[in-house]
């Protein structure tokens, strides 16, 4: 009999060492699936930290967070009420002065535009010319720059001059100011 009882010991201790096996490569797998999941919950939130919301992770807002547009004339005199005045230079032609635009980055393209103009001839042909330019950039400190040139017909005017771009997601910035033009 003891060999019987040894066969069947030795099936049992068999049986055992399988289920210890079978429950250790169990738990190894286990160990490993909480690995993998713990190591994937730090990456994505150290993605979601470092590279954060800028790359529209939850799609455009088509809205430019980064744009602005601040129009102002940094050489002539400002009165209480917002207006700039130029005082035109007797004896000359024509007199100048340097607006200046901020949108705050560089390589932007600036509309410029104007109610008052001057009549400016070439061989005979006339036709109203705008007292600013139509257009400029900015440069790499994010200014545009503009001259404005007025005649002496224009002497008593006050001067609206628009500057406005189209951002990114095709908003427009408009901006103005006004120049009175003294004698």
């Amino acid at each position: 009999m003891m060999m019987l009882e040894k066969i069947e010991e030795d099936k049992k201790k068999s049986k055992r060492e399988k289920i210890l096996k079978k429950l250790k490569t169990k738990g190894e797998r286990r160990n490993m699936l909480k690995k993998m999941i713990k190591h994937i919950f730090i990456y994505t939130t150290l993605c979601i930290l470092f590279i954060g919301c800028d790359n529209d992770i939850f799609g455009p807002t088509n809205e430019c967070t980064t744009c602005s547009l601040e129009l102002e004339a940094p050489d002539l005199p400002i009165d209480e009420n917002g207006i700039y005045h130029l005082d035109f230079n007797d004896g000359e032609l024509q007199t100048f002065t340097k607006l200046r635009a901020y949108v705050g980055y560089e390589m932007e393209y600036l509309g410029w535009t104007t109610d008052i103009t001057f009549e400016g001839c070439t061989w005979d042909y006339c036709e109203d010319i705008p007292i600013v330019n139509g257009a400029s950039y900015t440069d790499e400190d994010g200014y545009g720059y503009q001259m404005v040139g007025v005649y002496e017909g224009n002497i008593g005017d006050i001067a609206t001059i628009w500057v406005g771009y189209y951002d990114e997601y095709g908003n427009q910035w408009i901006d103005s100011v006004k120049i009175f033009i003294n004698e």
